[in-house]
């Protein structure tokens, strides 16, 4: 008699358990909603220019050519006209930005001793640009805005640099909570995205029309503002730094280059001494998802990176892939091979934090029937000795 009485206890056990597991399908299905992918933000790329490789070519003054400038029509005003001019409202954004970059985004980090002077911060700015031609630009122009917007400023531990991995990284960051980039120091804040180009011969000194972005004559001019952002950002890292590589990089680019503002600004700007001095260089290489690995830590471009950054004195370390930065990556292409993997692993554990299943309890189920089975052998057994 005990086996059957067993066996009932076990049906029904085994029923109890099947009532738990569709009671948990019913609820997750009933409450399916479908989302779109996510996107770690609406800007995937700088709007730094790109380096072109410097030639010989003598640098020369550009000449503006005199034309009817004035007479043309401000897309600014009236009705608005979408132009590559500079940014409509400049002035009203930049000084903005600033007072919420100091006193909302940034309140905490912001004192009675350090509170800039946003209007003041914009003139100088504008100084530098309105009633110029864009093409006679160079590094030098922008110097006063760094100096007053940067004044006192050190990153320590802190600074994240990039090179083909603009998304991830300011992902990574988090807007400067987590680490600071460039484009998370008050200077570059406030042109983040926007355009302009001083004009000789526009009534209000700006070109609201078109903005060259490509001086044959002088390199220097396109690079004015980013290059010595780069810089001067440089110069105020301090202690261990990062730099994300992409290791995917696809039509021959490497993961490090010599044409990168990483190679050209950067680097030869980290401080090898003093109490601000850059101790650690720590490159931190991605292969992005669904793409081929091109180069990993200690390959190609990798290893002369390595040999420039040790032979210049600073402490250097490579890790591919890191699994925080994995995470971002699939978190905005999650329909990639390896991300669908990684989710599969992540939805079953969290079945399990929010209902105390997953797929691991068919194995449980299974070792459970197993141990039913023997001990109803044995007691049939010992019920016939």
């Amino acid at each position: 008699m005990y086996p059957y009485v067993l066996l009932v206890l076990f049906v029904l056990l085994l029923a109890e358990i099947s009532i738990k597991n569709l009671a948990t399908a019913k609820e997750q299905n009933s409450n399916d909603i479908h989302l779109e992918a996510p996107h770690l933000s609406d800007r995937t790329e700088s709007n730094r220019p790109p380096i072109k490789p410097s030639t010989n070519v003598p640098q020369k003054k550009i000449k503006q050519k005199i034309s009817n400038t004035k007479n043309k029509i401000n897309p600014c005003k009236g009705t608005y006209v979408r132009t590559n001019g500079t940014t409509c409202g400049l002035k009203e954004i930049m000084i903005g930005r600033c007072y919420e970059y100091q006193f909302v985004k940034y309140p905490s980090a912001t004192n009675q001793h350090n509170i800039k002077n946003c209007t003041a911060l914009y003139e100088t700015f504008e100084s530098a640009v309105r009633y110029k031609s864009h093409c006679n630009m160079n590094m030098s122009t922008y110097k006063d805005y760094f100096d007053l917007a940067l004044a006192g400023v050190h990153v320590i531990n802190r600074a994240m640099f990039w090179s083909g991995t603009y998304a991830v990284t300011h992902a990574y960051s988090g807007s400067g909570l987590n680490y600071i980039t460039l484009e998370d120091t008050l200077a570059a804040a406030m042109v983040n995205g926007l355009v302009w180009c001083g004009n000789e011969n526009h009534t209000e000194g700006f070109d609201f029309n078109s903005c060259p972005n490509n001086c044959k004559d002088n390199r220097w001019a396109d690079l004015a503002f980013w290059g010595l952002a780069s810089k001067t950002f440089a110069q105020l890292a301090a202690g261990e730094i990062f730099v994300i590589l992409n290791g995917s990089q696809l039509h021959g680019r490497s993961a490090f280059r010599n044409n990168s503002y990483f190679s050209d600004f950067e680097l030869p700007n980290f401080r090898r001494h003093g109490e601000y001095r850059v101790t650690k260089i720590n490159a931190l290489v991605l292969h992005s998802p669904d793409e081929k690995v091109m180069e990993r830590c200690g390959e190609k471009s990798l290893r002369l990176l390595e040999d420039l950054i040790t032979n210049n004195g600073f402490e250097y370390a490579c890790k591919d892939d890191p699994e925080e930065l994995i995470l971002i990556m699939c978190g905005n292409q999650w329909e990639a091979r390896e991300c669908q993997i990684a989710r599969r692993v992540l939805r079953q554990a969290w079945d399990t934090k929010l209902y105390g299943t997953s797929n691991s309890n068919q194995k449980s189920l299974s070792l459970l029937m197993i141990f039913y089975f023997f001990l109803i052998k044995i007691v049939v057994f010992n019920n016939k000795v």
